[in-house]
């Protein structure tokens, strides 16, 4: 998946990867971002300022079930998305780059891809695959899976597995190049990479991805199974466990704002402003 200061697939331009920082969420974000605007005849992307969102865990982990239930964002040439990442990939300088992707993208209203991303910064090894739905992404709640352990990374949804890669099938070695801890994250945002998410269309904005809850499990080498860990229903917000993006991501800034807690979901939400 890409993110956040870091570059989670190939084709991201070299800003994404300034971006892989875990900034303190005591910075500043945008003021007063609205969730709608209304659009002037004849304006155009240029016109405004676009501010995205990003959530990230402040522990990581070391193999897992990670499961969220969603209601995903589309928009074309934007990303909704949840995802592993190992949060010193964007350095390279010999760090490795390890990242398991659920990303909804700007090109299919009604299917995700899923993706693993191994190698370094500048040859990056990655094996998408898309993954349809039998209705758009954005009109109901699915639960989105991910289990990784050393030897194989399963993709589900609402209990369906609709990928694995495991050792044997595993014609990239991708599976035991994932050797790094990693954070969870979820974020929404807009690329400039056509070929990847389509062309961006601003007359979408606002969107927004709900997240009902997120439940992270253990993972026992020795026995094989899963033991839940902690869930996260998102009565309110844990400061504890949460952090906030505020990095600029291609054609947006993410903003803490656009990161909030509102009947017992996480909303994350792609906004825009007039430029001043």
């Amino acid at each position: 998946m890409k993110h956040l200061s870091y570059f989670l697939c190939i084709g991201l331009v070299a800003t994404v990867l300034s971006c892989s920082k875990e900034d303190d969420d005591d910075k500043q974000p945008p003021k007063n971002v609205p969730t709608d605007t209304i659009v002037p005849n004849g304006a155009k992307n240029e016109d405004f300022k676009y501010y995205g969102a990003e959530l990230y865990s402040k522990e990581t982990f070391k193999y897992g079930r990670f499961e969220a239930k969603m209601k995903m964002a589309y928009a074309p040439g934007c990303i909704s998305s949840m995802f592993l990442y190992y949060n010193d990939s964007y350095m390279g300088n010999g760090k490795i780059w390890n990242e398991i992707d659920i990303e909804v993208i700007g090109k299919n209203s009604s299917g995700f891809q899923s993706n693993i991303i191994t190698g370094e910064k500048n040859a990056q090894v990655t094996s998408e695959k898309i993954h349809n739905l039998a209705s758009p992404v954005n009109s109901g709640y699915h639960v989105y899976t991910i289990e990784w352990t050393p030897n194989y990374v399963s993709w589900k949804v609402d209990g369906t597995e609709v990928r694995k890669t495991n050792i044997s099938n595993d014609t990239k070695s991708q599976v035991v190049s994932l050797v790094e801890s990693q954070s969870l994250r979820f974020n929404l945002w807009a690329s400039s990479s056509t070929g990847w998410v389509g062309q961006f269309d601003q007359n979408y904005i606002p969107i927004a991805q709900y997240i009902d809850y997120v439940k992270v499990s253990d993972y026992d080498e020795e026995t094989g199974q899963f033991t839940e860990r902690w869930t996260d229903d998102f009565d309110s917000y844990n400061t504890s466990r949460w952090g906030k993006g505020n990095w600029k991501m291609e054609l947006v800034t993410e903003s803490t704002a656009n990161v909030t807690v509102e009947d017992g979901n996480l909303v994350m939400r792609l906004t825009k402003v007039p430029k001043q």
